[in-house]
């Protein structure tokens, strides 16, 4: 049975601002491995990235859920708006075969097959990420079974950064 008790919560803006906030949680929903709280705050619902948050308490005050709210109908919408924002970094990879069950597992829905080199053993796919340092992570735990196509700046952005790491080992 649902409480509805309201939560105090540290977020984490799109653009790195962290700031406090009341919450009437509605519900937690997943779509392509990520996880999403919908909550009302300030009178209007929203859609919060869980992985964002950087603490949660639980508060003595409760709410009263909108006698209209229908989580069906507010997903789909919410899910329509998420197909429709752009991609916010795009990446081109040539990524060995069997690395590729770990990339749909990881981002499903988020890449697909642009060319496959059978002959050489490689897949080329292209990928949307939310920034470059998401690309980088991924291409630092993927090492040596993957190379950059482009864009050139992630490159020489990942060679910049394997330069720094090496310095540092010496």
């Amino acid at each position: 049975m649902y409480e509805d008790r309201m939560i105090k919560a540290k977020y984490e803006n799109f653009d790195g601002e962290i700031g406090e906030r009341i919450l009437a949680p509605y519900s937690l929903v997943c779509k392509s491995s990520v996880w999403y709280l919908l909550a009302e705050h300030d009178g209007e619902l929203r859609t919060y990235r869980v992985n964002r948050f950087h603490s949660v308490r639980l508060l003595e005050g409760t709410f009263t859920r909108r006698p209209d709210f229908d989580l069906p109908t507010y997903w789909r919408a919410q899910a329509r708006n998420f197909d429709n924002l752009p991609s916010g970094y795009r990446c081109t990879l040539r990524i060995h075969p069997e690395r590729i069950l770990f990339i749909k597992t990881l981002m499903p829905g988020r890449w697909e097959l642009v060319a496959d080199e059978e002959d050489k053993g490689w897949k080329t796919i292209s990928l949307s990420m939310d920034s470059e340092l998401q690309a980088k992570m991924l291409i630092f735990g993927l090492v040596g079974d993957v190379e950059v196509v482009e864009p050139g700046e992630l490159k020489e952005a990942v060679a910049a950064q394997a330069r720094e790491v090496l310095k540092q080992l010496t």
